[in-house]
């Protein structure tokens, strides 16, 4: 499992399929069953094209990729600062518990700090076993309801028929 050395790597454009893979086992972690809602040529033109809307890191073991961490850049406007968001972290089964999260995270944690971003944050499931790991790295639960407007109500809200 962990006997060759993690390696740590900025993802470029040819990562776009195995980060689908990535992807598509993040969602069969959460929903069993579920097709991926994306695509590998949508991660290649979102993640490597002329605006990205994400960046990623890519963990690797004997050259194989085991995972990745997805994150943008936000803005926290009351301290007036930008801020990381990982929206998306994921070690394939085998390699879990092995250091490959917590390395990605790291990398993350370092961009932070060299684009001075005052903080990272990210979102959780409640009951996920991923919470003991996010506090285990020094990350605490600010206890606040993550809230979604998709759908039929962002097109009510848009047209301000509520």
């Amino acid at each position: 499992m962990a006997a060759f050395e993690l390696s740590i790597r900025k993802a470029v454009i040819e990562d776009a399929e195995a980060i689908f893979t990535f992807v598509a086992g993040l969602i069969d972690d959460h929903l069993p069953g579920q097709t991926p809602w994306t695509s590998a040529e949508r991660i290649r033109a979102d993640g490597f094209g002329p605006d990205p809307l994400f960046e990623a890191f890519v963990a690797e073991r004997d050259a194989r990729p085991v995972g990745f961490v997805s994150f943008f850049r936000g803005y926290a406007g009351w301290r007036g600062k930008p801020i990381g968001i990982v929206h998306a972290l994921y070690v394939v089964p085998e390699e879990r518990r092995t250091g490959a999260a917590r390395a990605l995270m790291a990398a993350v944690a370092r961009v932070a700090l060299d684009r001075d971003w005052v903080r990272v944050e990210l979102f959780v499931e409640e009951e996920r076993p991923a919470l003991r790991f996010y506090e285990a790295i020094g990350m605490y639960d600010l206890r606040h309801r993550h809230m979604r407007l998709d759908g039929e109500a962002l097109v009510r809200l848009a047209d301000n028929t509520l």
